[in-house]
């Protein structure tokens, strides 16, 4: 049986997105060029703003036909529109009666036309590239006079290749003979060169294009253009079966020393891709090494301030050190003495401003953001030197000037928009010193970063402590540290550096005393670390409820800025809340917001509860009063739902397994026996599928609150099929970093089409058919950088009789529509009719019963055709007319590369009416 749709209006978004369309189109039919030009410049914003293909498919088609029937001008702006629009263009529907409408002004007596069609052409070039009409047109138009449909050619030709590689082919000849032709201009020629290099995965033409950029480099008659796209395109085919030979290199180091430094970085770009042989004979390449030699040396020492060229100097320095790595036997290699020079001038310049910096002095106005993009460069410089030539004194040497680098840095203030910077330059110097077997020096030179103050260097070393990878006599300093620090503030002998060095120490032996997959009640080596901070805590609560002696007191002693909040969840972490208690309470909350204040309120109750387990109902009363808290923080962020969410669960798991410690039968036989063992399974798989939906719901969490939700998994596993028939004590709660700062998921935006949100039984189908349903929507990524790689979607929906229930703040409601969504069916959803058979679906088999199916990710879009079965009236109502009320329930899931499922919704439920008299 088919399904009967009743008329449905659009929703208000489409409405609305419809109405812009079509009052743009028709101020695009202005009698004034400015007007139309300002409507066709609000194309790309209608685009962003409203993405629906129907949309965007009709309003292309409505551009190009005013391409067609515009002056210059304003094709000039559509095809602006097309470039700034391009991401869009992959949604429409008809790619072909778009390349029609252009293809008409391409040929066209109207050579600014024809250019302006190529343009376009190009900017759409995702779309129009598999046309042969398309490629057949830019071909001709190499046999054009007019320089400027030349180039549009050219670009043209370039962008299509980008997705129909196999045109190369059929533009290869074409091209060679302009490129070859000296009457063409040379701007031109440059570009046809240039576009050659999308050759290189061909075998064939990368070696022809070989020998012609070989001939244009040593053409005399050639431009410095030309002969600076010949370089360009000739680097772009060295390949492992078409290497860069010895005598070439010869001829490409002359331009080593060309006064134009276009002409340098392309020459030395194409010498850094020269792998020398054992066999090349020495004298033969004195010539490239003096000519290297040379040119490193007039950067080292300019003739104005300012001329220093880091990116070639960086290119000649490595192409001579894998020419002395090849066979030079010198004791001391020019190489390193050039990239030593370099690191120890940015090092002494780095290090003589930052002394220069007075206390008082604000960092943001020195010019120290330069100074060390210079240093890192520089060391960066030393590292891939030393990796080239691969020298035990040389590893040695580079591990010092890595360490020293280290020091200058951490000497300094950690600036926000440095973070990325410092911390991919400190990874990358630790992997680098990892694979060269030098991470003994780095580790034991760490020993005097640890009063540092910088935050950036800060959370490296944390990070390198997670791993496990400090040395034995790092630990011992940090333990000594702390113990001397102690008796220090007894003897009121401390300073700025001390109090730096005792938290950071603190916080590096909690770091690497974590073990994120060990079991929930393995107790932690962390009793120096969490004593100190006690006793730093009853010191600041000795000050009394003086305001200003308590904050003198925190000043001087307290943790500072960059390392309080890690501390904090270290402390969680290792499941030290009495500690955490007491940290929290001396901090100087009258400082921070009010929010900040509720919310470390609420982080002080929930350490208060951790800390008395023993007794119920104060562990009840203050865990209850910590989520009253964040929840009123949730309702006005929204930021702390999968804080809540872990609570709860903590707090349900002590209940759980409290209850069953306490309750204790009078006979074996007794009827409450039973009862309470049934209460008790039926909250047990209540809390699985709780810690489930959780574990599925949120991407980014932290191994440390992963491993705990899975040991809580563990637990509850164990008790439901009666592995522990006695009272145990919870596991430890020792949630991560994710549990203080949750990155947001990607939020996805749905619709359906038919459109299912238009009101009370909008939709009527017949009973016993099949619903299609064409399920579309959007990603929306946050700034924060995933940790798995996405490649579809999954859409699960299912009939239920009831609509949806609470909010997606709800855990026991998200987790019971989640566990129904975890199993539903797999479809694909190139087959949606696979949804099952109308003929042999009984009346109960159809509700709460999902199917899913998958639909793979275009860019940000998807769109995933499903179908589900309706119930068979007829064998509950035998012969009567009916029509009941139901619901379809749809949530979204994300899938990852390695095919797992991670359940981030939404869930939404739509009403449907299903009756016997539809047809």
């Amino acid at each position: 049986m088919a399904l009967s749709i009743q008329a449905a209006d659009a929703s208000h978004s489409s409405d609305w997105a419809f109405k812009r369309l079509f009052k743009l189109e028709s101020e695009c039919r202005s009698s004034t060029l400015a007007a139309q030009v300002q409507a066709v410049g609000q194309f790309p914003k209608l685009f962003d703003q409203f993405p629906f293909p129907t949309l965007v498919g009709s309003a292309f088609l409505k551009l190009g036909d005013l391409f067609c029937n515009s002056p210059n001008p304003l094709r000039y702006h559509i095809a602006r529109v097309f470039a700034a629009s391009q991401h869009h263009l992959l949604h429409t529907a008809y790619a072909d009666e778009l390349l029609r409408r252009v293809l008409v002004v391409l040929y066209s007596n109207d050579p600014i036309a024809r250019v302006l069609a190529l343009r376009l052409i190009g900017n759409a070039s995702a779309v129009f590239a598999k046309f042969p009409e398309a490629q057949h047109g830019v071909l001709l138009r190499y046999q054009s006079t007019h320089p400027l449909e030349v180039a549009a050619a050219v670009h043209a030709t370039e962008s299509l290749l980008k997705y129909s590689p196999g045109f190369q082919s059929v533009v290869w000849e074409t091209v060679i003979a302009r490129a070859g032709d000296t009457s063409v201009p040379d701007s031109v020629r440059a570009q046809l060169i240039c576009s050659l290099r999308h050759a290189a995965p061909n075998l064939q033409l990368s070696m022809l294009l070989y020998d012609h950029c070989c001939f244009w480099v040593e053409q005399p008659r050639s431009a410095i253009a030309v002969k600076e796209a010949a370089l360009t395109s000739w680097k772009a085919v060295i390949q492992p079966h078409n290497e860069l030979r010895h005598i070439d290199a010869q001829r490409i180091s002359r331009f080593i020393l060309h006064e134009l430094r276009s002409t340098r970085c392309a020459a030395l770009a194409l010498l850094g891709t020269w792998r020398p042989k054992q066999g090349d004979v020495a004298m033969e390449a004195d010539d490239i090494k003096e000519r290297l030699v040379k040119f490193i040396e007039s950067q080292l020492h300019p003739p104005t301030a300012g001329s220093f060229d880091f990116y070639c100097t960086r290119l000649a320095t490595i192409s001579l050190a894998r020419m002395e790595a090849s066979y030079t036997t010198e004791a001391v290699s020019q190489s390193w003495a050039f990239a030593e020079f370099l690191a120890n001038s940015a090092l002494q310049a780095f290090s003589g401003l930052s002394s220069m910096a007075s206390p008082g002095t604000d960092e943001r106005e020195l010019p120290t953001n330069t100074l060390l993009h210079d240093l890192v460069y520089a060391v960066m410089l030393v590292v891939n030197t030393a990796s080239v030539l691969r020298r035990s004194e040389v590893l040695l040497a580079a591990t010092a000037t890595v360490v020293n680098s280290w020091r200058a840095i951490s000497s300094t203030v950690g600036r926000a928009d440095n973070r990325r910077h410092v911390k991919r330059f400190i990874e990358t110097t630790w992997a680098w010193c990892t694979r060269a077997g030098t991470l003994h020096t780095l580790s034991a030179s760490l020993e005097a970063l640890l009063d540092t103050a910088n935050c950036h260097v800060f959370d490296a070393i944390i990070a390198i402590a997670r791993r496990d990878k400090l040395s034995d006599s790092l630990i011992a300093r940090c333990n000594q540290q702390i113990e001397s620090y102690v008796g220090a503030v007894s003897s009121c002998a401390t300073n700025e550096l001390s109090r730096n060095a005792f938290w950071n120490s603190i916080a590096i032996l909690l770091a690497y005393h974590l073990q994120p997959h060990a079991k929930p009640n393995q107790p932690r080596p962390t009793a120096i670390p969490v004593n100190a901070v006690v006793k730093w805590c009853v010191d600041a609560a000795a000050q009394g409820d003086d305001v200003d002696s308590s904050e003198q007191h925190y000043s001087s002693d307290g943790p500072p800025a960059h390392a309080c909040q890690t501390i904090i969840y270290l402390l969680a972490a290792s499941g030290n809340w009495k500690a955490l208690g007491l940290l929290i309470k001396p901090l100087p909350s009258h400082k921070f917001s009010a929010e900040f204040q509720e919310w470390f309120d609420a982080m002080s109750l929930l350490a208060e509860a951790e800390d008395s387990l023993d007794n119920a109902d104060q562990f009840l009363t203050l865990i209850d009063s910590a989520l009253a808290i964040l929840h009123v923080l949730d309702r006005q962020q929204s930021r702390h739902t999968f804080q809540i969410f872990v609570v709860l669960i903590r707090k349900e798991l002590v209940c759980l397994l409290g209850d069953r410690g306490n309750h204790r039968a009078v006979h074996p036989a007794h009827p409450s026996l039973a009862l309470f063992a049934r209460l008790q399974a039926k909250r047990t798989h209540g809390l699985i599928a709780q810690v489930n939906y959780v574990l599925d719901a949120y991407l980014s969490i932290d191994p440390i609150t992963r491993s705990w939700l899975e040991g809580v998994l563990a637990t509850l596993n164990s008790v439901d099929v009666g592995h522990i028939s006695t009272s145990v004590a919870p596991p430890l709660f020792t949630p991560g970093p994710s549990f203080f700062s949750m990155p947001p998921n990607p939020v996805i935006d749905i619709q359906t089409r038919p459109n299912l949100e238009a009101g009370e039984a909008a939709v009527v189908a017949a009973s016993g058919s099949q619903l299609h349903v064409i399920v579309e929507g959007f990603l929306q990524f946050s700034k924060h950088k995933l940790p798995v790689s996405l490649r579809g979607v999954r859409v699960a929906l299912w009939l239920s009789q009831r609509s949806k229930q609470g909010s997606d703040r709800d855990l026991p409601g998200c987790a019971s529509y989640n566990l129904v969504a975890r199993s539903a069916n797999s479809r694909s959803s190139a087959d949606p009719a696979c949804a099952g058979d109308a003929s042999t679906s009984g009346y109960d088999d159809c509700w709460n019963a999902a199917l899913a199916f998958d639909a793979v990710l275009d860019g940000n879009y998807f769109a995933c055709p499903c179908a589900i079965t309706m119930p068979q009236l007829a064998s509950v109502c035998s012969h009567y007319d009916a029509t009941v009320s139901a619901h379809i329930h749809v949530s979204c899931a994300l899938i990852d590369s390695a095919g797992r499922a991670w359940w981030v919704g939404p869930h939404s439920s739509y009403p449907l009416a299903i009756s016997t008299t539809a047809r």
